[in-house]
């Protein structure tokens, strides 16, 4: 039933339960919908006024924000009301978008816990059979609601699809669906599309935080040409560059059965804790100790002068280098070596010389850094950026693995020369 608009104090208008403000608007979509300012049960919140000519579209995102918006990390949906030109969605007030964040760093929340909410929020959805289908920096928004500081939302469902019981993709009919220079390429090109389409998305979203605002496939007016011909560049990446552009390049593959699922990108070492790494990187010396002319360790070595930059020895400190002389000989040209010369100085830190101590810092963030800094690569032995996908994707378990756990499967399929 539609209701009547009412004109209350301060030019506010109301309308059922709720009220908004029709000269504070928080921003513009498309097709005529306004977002103002508003209230719902004595709370602050965003209200959405949308056309009522797509009453089955708004019906349709109300429906899927009710079932989905209990995760933290999805916009609240409170109500809904209608009159004879708009319906009126009333949200969860946020405080900025992703886009905003990247344009102003006076928001307290680091990027990789950003990102992680927002992948978080994403795969609520994906679990609930859910494609997001317009994932972009303007549709991750940030909300200072509840006890846990600034928290990453996915918000505007108008677009979202479910994937019906017993199938894998959306229908074809579903239409091209998303914003110019965020949308996967097969959706380009009508293809069947599924939820590979949202991984693609955010990807692009990964990069776009990670390099102050810059986008994998170019410019925008090259930008959709660029995507359809898999043409992308990754260099602007400021923060754990080896770590984080093989997550990327991996969700921005063109084939869509090449992305990772979101759950493995949650599962990438890219969302590892410094300490979670180093654990990871004793653990790979543990297991190849004695593994000489094995599979494992040549696979390995296999790239051994990149990773190690021709030596490694000649690439570390005179305080390390000395101390490593006094007890073993250690092969400069060998990733297996580096990896035991980590191991040990980290077990044995206290009993190091103060001099050497000093020059390795704090663990686990210093020393890590000591490591990765001179030799990058490093951090994509035992193919650490693939290890996750295949847990997810081929064995189809979703549960948050031990850092040996996901070693002992990794060593395993190299072993069984299988290819991810």
């Amino acid at each position: 039933m539609d209701l009547i608009h009412l004109q209350i104090e301060d030019g506010w208008m109301k309308i059922g339960k709720l009220q908004y403000n029709p000269h504070e608007v928080l921003g513009r979509g498309c097709e005529g919908t306004v977002v103002f300012r508003g209230k719902f049960d004595g709370r602050d919140v965003a209200v959405k006024r949308v056309v009522s000519e797509f009453v089955r579209l708004v019906d349709r995102e109300a429906d899927l924000l009710r079932e989905s918006d209990t995760h933290p990390n999805v916009i609240r949906y409170f109500c809904m009301e209608s009159d004879s030109q708009f319906r009126y969605l009333a949200l969860e007030l946020c405080i900025a978008s992703l886009n905003d964040y990247v344009q102003e760093t006076t928001i307290a929340i680091a990027a990789t816990e950003l990102l992680h909410q927002a992948t978080e929020g994403l795969a609520h959805l994906h679990v609930m059979q859910i494609v997001h289908r317009d994932m972009k920096p303007q549709n991750v928004l940030l909300s200072m609601n509840g006890t846990r500081g600034v928290r990453a939302v996915i918000s505007d469902f108008g677009l979202c699809k479910r994937v019906q019981p017993g199938r894998q993709s959306l229908s074809r009919r579903s239409g091209l669906a998303g914003t110019d220079g965020w949308i996967a390429p097969e959706a380009l090109v009508s293809e069947s599309t599924s939820f590979p389409v949202d991984v693609f998305s955010l990807g692009c979203i990964f990069y776009y935080v990670l390099s102050d605002g810059e986008h994998p496939f170019g410019d925008s007016l090259h930008r959709q040409t660029n995507i359809i011909n898999g043409k992308y560049n990754l260099r602007a990446i400021k923060e754990d560059v080896t770590v984080s552009s093989s997550l990327i390049e991996s969700m921005i593959q063109s084939l869509p059965s090449a992305r990772p699922s979101v759950s493995a990108v949650l599962m990438h070492p890219f969302f590892w804790e410094a300490d979670r790494r180093l654990q990871f990187f004793g653990d790979v010396s543990d297991r190849i100790e004695k593994e000489d002319g094995s599979v494992i360790v040549s696979r390995l070595e296999s790239n051994a002068r990149a990773v190690v930059a021709g030596n490694w020895r000649n690439n570390i400190c005179d305080a390390l280098a000395a101390d490593l002389r006094k007890f073993r000989t250690y092969k400069g040209h060998s990733v297996r070596d580096l990896l035991r010369a980590m191991r040990n100085k980290k077990h044995h830190y206290r009993e190091l010389p103060e001099d050497v101590r000093t020059s390795l810092g704090r663990i686990p963030d210093e020393f890590l850094r000591y490591f990765t800094s001179r030799f990058p690569l490093v951090s994509r032995l035992s193919m650490m950026n693939q290890v996750s996908l295949w847990l997810v994707n081929f064995c189809g378990v979703y549960r948050v693995y031990s850092v040996r756990s996901v070693l002992y499967c990794a060593l395993y399929r190299v072993s069984q020369k299988c290819t991810y």
